[in-house]
């Protein structure tokens, strides 16, 4: 019989035998003993424990209950000791030389994850995450996105980047990161990774990281032309988003307190709204007037409140909504614009059914 304990590891709750919990807990204060010096210790902690708690959730997934010390012996395996990559001290030069291999040599270890670049981002991320993900310049990349726009019979890139800015999660933590490029998730890459990042923010220097090769003169002047257009890009997004600010607050508004009203009212309030309370006098059935109504209410509230969403976002700086509700609004407004289809098969058809016999008859004649 073996004692069981409980952790919270990454946010996510696991059973685990007490041996097992003793050494995982002695391998993450190794771990921070060794990177105690390194800017950003704390990142570089949470990134191991949240990649440490993805492998035990494979286990979980597996018929696992409880966390044995096998496993965790498999994790330290998989992620590597702290020992092992620290045995000597090294020069500098090795420091310069040992970064350099890491954007050099990609160790894949399994399906890439198409993710948004928020460290490479111009507006959302999206064509960083691509390049990042093939291995491309970012700059080809965005300059491809840019020339499409122009092109004729191809103006759904716009609407294709919105999407794709929706469904693609972001890579928030350096495990992220290395698995959007296919780079095995280790405890040096990992290290590398989100130091290398602090680096980058505290010089301010746009690093390319699938391409180690000095930038020539042309490559320079499209990654000019990039930040302008994106430059351009964001003041009109800010500009759009103050001009539609008013009108989105009094939408979402006007919904809200027909919404509100019908949930108080019920049927009575319904045969004050046009043209619902018509279809009720007609002798259409309650619910399908119901239907009708709710139906144009998230057929026109979700996209306003989304759209109202990502205008304060940008102008104040909001949290991005979470992928769950994203998916969340899609299935209601896709269920709204079911409710709208049957309601205007069933109401509106048969309503204007006589105006057109009476346009056909009378261009026979």
């Amino acid at each position: 019989m073996k004692k069981t304990l409980t952790v919270n590891l990454g946010g996510t709750v696991f059973h685990i035998d007490e041996d097992a919990y003793q050494l995982l807990d002695k391998y993450l204060s190794n771990l921070r003993i060794h990177f105690r010096k390194e800017e950003g210790s704390e990142e570089i902690m949470n990134d191991f424990e949240m990649r440490i708690s993805e492998l035990f959730g494979e286990r979980v997934r597996l018929g696992h209950e409880v966390i044995t010390i096998e496993h965790v012996e498999e994790v330290i395996n998989r992620m590597g000791k702290p020992e092992e990559i620290f045995e000597e001290e090294e020069t500098e030069e090795e420091k310069e030389n040992a970064k350099k291999r890491v954007f050099q040599e990609q160790v894949i270890t399994g399906k890439k994850k198409l993710m948004r670049d928020p460290d490479n981002r111009v507006i959302g991320g999206v064509a960083a995450g691509i390049a990042a993900y093939m291995g491309w310049d970012t700059t080809a990349v965005r300059l491809a996105m840019i020339l499409l726009l122009f092109i004729p019979f191809v103006h759904w890139m716009a609407l294709l980047y919105i999407i794709l800015w929706m469904v693609m999660p972001v890579a928030r933590t350096a495990a992220d990161r290395l698995i959007m490029r296919g780079k095995s998730v280790t405890l040096e890459t990992i290290g590398q990774t989100v130091t290398d990042g602090f680096e980058k923010v505290s010089s301010n220097v746009n690093d390319y990281i699938s391409s180690d090769k000095p930038r020539n003169f042309f490559q320079k002047l499209a990654d000019l032309f990039v930040t302008v257009f994106g430059f351009l890009l964001k003041f009109g997004a800010v500009l759009a988003g103050i001009i539609l600010l008013p009108p989105l607050l009094l939408i979402v508004f006007i919904l809200f307190i027909v919404t509100v009203a019908l949930v108080g009212g019920g049927a009575s309030v319904l045969y004050q709204l046009s043209p619902f309370g018509w279809d009720l006098y007609s002798g259409v059935p309650v619910y399908m007037a119901v239907i009708g109504c709710i139906g144009v209410i998230l057929l026109i509230g979700i996209p306003a409140i989304a759209l109202l969403y990502a205008v304060c976002g940008q102008l104040f700086n909001l949290k991005p909504l979470p992928t769950s509700a994203k998916w969340t609004l899609l299935v209601l407004w896709l269920i709204a614009v079911a409710g709208c289809i049957i309601y205007f098969v069933n109401v509106g058809l048969p309503a204007l059914s006589p105006y057109l016999w009476h346009n056909t008859y009378s261009i026979h004649i």
